[in-house]
């Protein structure tokens, strides 16, 4: 999909996000707030009318920069992998991190994997490290936001299972890498 085609917008609603992604720092409750509102509003429109609206990809663009973009590339490509103990892919949302029984992988164009723990806005990518946490230049990475369009269309959302034994380790690999990272 070409997002440039979708720059000009004429919709008051596109004029708010302008407003608010301006005129707010990254780090705002209120920017974060408007961010899960804005993910959360596509999410519904998508189970509603089973694909993501044009307006809505604008929206989140506009939301996201160029991020939003490659996340897109990555998410097309089939690039995120739900990973558990259980032969489906898992549909419910995480009610509470401790009980989560998934994880995500991203594969990036380096060829490099970045595990992530369902819902939560943390990546090991450098940009994460750098744009996010050092820099607050962006919300996010496009890891985590090609999970969540990934986890909203499930079609191109791949699948893996692991025994419980290789989840674990694969659990013990990320928390041990976290320690490793700071």
């Amino acid at each position: 999909m070409n997002l440039n085609s979708l720059l000009v917008s004429t919709d008051p609603d596109q004029q708010v996000a302008n407003d608010v992604s301006q005129s707010l720092t990254m780090y705002d409750l209120k920017y974060a707030n408007f961010v899960d509102h804005a993910l959360q509003k596509a999410a519904d429109d998508f189970e509603r009318e089973k694909k993501f609206s044009d307006q809505n990809l604008l929206k989140l663009y506009k939301l996201f920069n160029g991020t939003f973009e490659r996340a897109l590339d990555l998410y097309e490509q089939r690039r995120v992998t739900q990973i558990s103990t259980v032969n489906t892919i898992i549909t419910e949302p995480c009610k509470n991190a401790d009980e989560a029984s998934w994880l995500m992988q991203v594969k990036g164009h380096s060829g490099a994997l970045y595990t992530l723990f369902p819902e939560i806005n943390y990546c090991t990518c450098s940009a994460f490290r750098q744009q996010v946490l050092t820099d607050r230049s962006a919300f996010t990475c496009k890891h985590v936001l090609a999970v969540w369009l990934a986890s909203v269309d499930k079609e191109k959302l791949l699948h893996q299972q692991l025994m419980q034994k290789q989840f674990d380790s694969l659990l013990l690999h990320q928390a041990s890498d976290e320690r490793d990272t700071f």
